[in-house]
């Protein structure tokens, strides 16, 4: 009888212990303060790449997500990263004058609608930004700065408007 419980206790550690953990940091808020660029611009609509953001990455963010397995067995074989935010910015500023794209993508021409490239509007759904398999053993690290650019319409309401941006790490 001793024995088959020590065998028990065993397993049950071996399984509690074999895990997949996954982790997101973000390195810094973004601004776009229109007051320190020329304002209104000659052309609408015109994009404008933040003034602040990050020290890694100017145009943006530095975004890093990673996983690590830990024990023989494992959960999860796909890691996903995804976005979305929080709503418009006023009544006039829609969440879809925000892009994200990835680091390095030019600033778009004034006067093309949608940007074009690799630039997505933001919207309160959260979007796929990269899948990765899952293998190996472990720490992998992924380093993914994201540019963002805001699109000035000329409808645009002047004052303070906020939103939050999300971003969401998960595996399957």
């Amino acid at each position: 009888m001793k024995r088959t419980l020590l065998l028990l206790l065993f397993l049950s550690a071996s399984l509690l212990h074999s895990r997949t953990r996954i982790r997101l940091t973000l390195d810094s808020n973004v601004e776009f303060d229109l007051s320190q660029v020329i304002y209104p611009p000659f052309v609408f609509p015109t994009y404008y790449f933040p003034t602040m953001a990050s020290g890694f990455n100017p145009h943006g963010i530095m975004l890093t997500f990673a996983y690590q397995r830990i024990g023989p067995q494992h959960d999860i074989s796909d890691l996903y990263l995804a976005t979305r935010a929080s709503g418009d910015f006023s009544s006039s500023i829609a969440l879809g004058q925000l892009y994200f794209a990835p680091s390095g993508e030019p600033l778009p021409p004034a006067g093309v609608d949608p940007p074009g490239g690799n630039w997505r509007a933001y919207s309160i759904i959260y979007q796929e930004i990269e899948h990765i398999q899952v293998s190996g053993p472990g720490l992998q690290q992924f380093d993914r700065p994201q540019d963002y650019v805001f699109k000035a319409d000329a409808d645009d309401e002047s004052g303070n408007s906020s939103i939050v941006v999300y971003y969401r790490v998960y595996g399957l």
